[in-house]
């Protein structure tokens, strides 16, 4: 009896040890990831002074700061989830939680950036910047992507990462209630959201409704806010300008754009990331190797 019940304490243990181990080498491995990249961002941060915008006259990777204004007067929106006015970009996030099966957790279920062409200026010289609208989740070709992982209070979607103060929840609804108007109509006129449930979920379950909850963080005209990316001249040809006005950051396939209200020299380095993911990874090889050499 006592050899049964042994015998059984020591199965449960093994089995706590295989699934622990495995999931503090995932939570290592997505660590690992976001501390290296931002290590990455901060060494391109130190290598790339910032600098006035009137001295911004090749094509290259530059870091400035200034002024937000639209690039066409009166050319700008009304955010569609907290209705902030005279805006220039809204980053924005979707989480649900299904009707069936019961779950406590939430699930991402949809992100991307809404934009118009806007202009960055300081000291009397302004640099047009260019991005793209960009929609990424459960009903897109991108349900998953890595530079999902590097903005913790943003937005982070293919060559661009927008980083705020905060990124918070501003608006929530409950099962069958249907979004506030504004946010309806941004669901029903943008492609890859649906008012309905953007379930991931696969199998015989059936999805009704879903809780869901609407984060947006947004820039508008006459905030500050600090770019890091790639200038390149706005006419196909020109390998050196004569004035800012002459080229626009964009997001290329090489380079990364990144954008973030506060100055990029008060970023974190990513040092504790990478702590953090090498701890797991010890424990998580630890556990594993008591599950199965012990």
């Amino acid at each position: 009896m006592l050899a049964s019940s042994t015998s059984f304490i020591d199965s449960i243990a093994r089995e706590i040890a295989l699934w622990g181990g495995v999931l503090l080498l995932l939570a290592s491995v997505l660590s690992f990831y976001t501390g290296w990249n931002k290590r990455k961002l901060a060494g391109v941060i130190s290598e790339t002074p910032r600098r006035p915008i009137a001295e911004v006259r090749s094509p290259g990777v530059i870091r400035i700061r200034g002024e937000i204004s639209p690039r066409v007067p009166r050319e700008t929106f009304t955010s569609p989830i907290k209705g902030d006015e005279s805006c220039v970009l809204s980053a924005w996030e979707i989480k649900e939680k299904y009707d069936s099966p019961k779950t406590k957790s939430w699930e991402r279920s949809a992100w991307g950036v809404k934009t118009v062409p806007f202009s960055l200026s300081n000291d009397d010289a302004e640099l047009l910047v260019e991005i793209d609208d960009e929609v990424v989740g459960n009903e897109t070709d991108g349900v998953f992507t890595p530079e999902t992982l590097l903005s913790a209070d943003g937005v982070s979607v293919e060559g661009l990462q927008c980083e705020f103060e905060a990124f918070d929840a501003h608006v929530e609804t409950d099962y069958d209630e249907p979004p506030p108007g504004r946010v309806a109509e941004f669901l029903e006129h943008t492609d890859g959201l649906s008012v309905d449930p953007m379930t991931t979920l696969a199998g015989d379950f059936s999805v009704d409704a879903s809780k869901r909850k609407y984060s947006e963080q947004t820039i508008k005209s006459g905030d500050t806010v600090s770019v890091l990316g790639y200038a390149r001249p706005r006419r196909d040809g020109m390998e050196s300008t004569a004035h800012p006005a002459d080229l626009v950051v964009t997001p290329t396939n090489e380079s990364t754009l990144y954008l973030s209200q506060r100055p990029f020299d008060e970023m974190p380095n990513g040092g504790g990331a990478l702590v953090f993911s090498l701890l797991t990874g010890v424990l998580g090889t630890g556990l594993l190797a008591f599950r199965f050499v012990a």
